[in-house]
């Protein structure tokens, strides 16, 4: 089933280089044309991947119809909510949820959706604990759109990096989630330490309200528990072990997305789907699982084609004059 998985995925992925190449013709904004939105397909496929699991012993024509229905639903729920940014934030979070909710009740969907790993253990798969890594980054990246408290991203990363060091299946997943969280908090609070003296007023239909701004020892408290939380995630998960393995069998579909997904990501390179802070955890997270997983090429793969879909979504989007900061779309600055 993996192999007719990666086959779509490598699809939509040479469907959204085609349509790049044409940057006139803007589909998100036309209401009826919801379906043509291939960056939105990407994400809506990777948690629509757990719908095989209802029936693992069904023929694959079946796993994969039911594995794209369940996508089409997904994107439409993204599409059915007033930003498109809050929308991928949801359809992540759900897959994040789903997938907390199966590693405490079997992990049948770890198991058998169509990135599972297949074994008769209660665990996490590389695969499925890259992909909630990377669904969580998505979350966050909807939270600050909305202007949440920065610092509660970091502390959702650290809470990811402390699941997966107890249920990853590899110690690759407790460590990479580790980095990726505490890359994210350090960036966070240098950007807090910073705009500490500034009065953030964020105004929603009326009145006006006022944040409150962390003051240094805050974030030093702050800093202290990310760091702990980290540090037991990575004691959960082990000393790491960097062991070559053969390749998958589906090594050469990871790989061919994989180029196609980066060939995108160069030519576009201009372009930053995710604020700076969620960006550079994005990538110290999927390189680091990806060095320590027992398959690096699929993980690599993963992190690409979600990033090349975000791009993609945010190519298609409708132009309109948007803020540049790092880590939020608002604010006082």
């Amino acid at each position: 089933m993996a192999s007719w998985q990666w086959a779509w995925l490598l699809g939509l992925s040479v469907w959204g280089l085609w349509a790049s190449r044409r940057p006139g013709r803007r589909f998100i904004g036309q209401r009826s044309q919801w379906f043509r939105d291939w960056g939105g397909w990407i994400l809506a496929s990777s948690v629509g991947s757990f719908a095989p699991a209802l029936a693992p012993d069904a023929p694959s024509w079946l796993r994969f119809g039911l594995m794209l229905a369940a996508s089409l639903l997904l994107l439409r729920l993204a599409h059915a909510l007033g930003s498109r940014v809050v929308g991928y934030g949801v359809v992540g979070g759900l897959g994040l949820i789903a997938l907390f909710l199966d590693s405490l009740s079997g992990s049948v969907w770890a198991r058998h959706g169509a990135f599972g790993h297949g074994l008769p253990t209660q665990s996490v798969g590389d695969l499925y604990g890259a992909l909630a890594i990377l669904w969580g980054l998505i979350v966050c990246r909807a939270w600050l759109h909305i202007e949440g408290n920065p610092l509660g991203t970091a502390y959702l990363m650290s809470l990811i990096a402390l699941w997966l060091g107890w249920k990853g299946q590899t110690p690759a997943l407790g460590w990479g989630a580790a980095a990726a969280a505490l890359t994210l908090s350090l960036q966070v609070i240098r950007r807090e330490l910073t705009e500490r003296r500034h009065m953030r007023i964020a105004i929603q239909n009326q009145p006006v309200r006022t944040v409150r701004v962390a003051q240094g020892y805050d974030l030093a408290a702050h800093g202290g528990i990310f760091l702990g939380v980290c540090a037991t995630a990575i004691a959960l998960s082990g000393a790491p072990t960097m062991q070559f393995h053969a390749l998958s069998p589906d090594a050469g579909w990871h790989l061919a997305t994989g180029i196609v997904c980066v060939a995108g990501i160069v030519w576009k390179r201009s372009r930053r789907p995710l604020p700076l802070a969620v960006q550079y955890a994005w990538l110290v997270g999927t390189l680091l699982t990806a060095l320590l997983s027992i398959q690096p090429l699929g993980v690599v793969a993963m992190g690409a084609l979600l990033y090349w879909g975000l791009l993609g979504a945010h190519l298609q989007e409708t132009s309109r004059p948007m803020s540049n900061l790092p880590l939020r779309t608002g604010g006082n600055e």
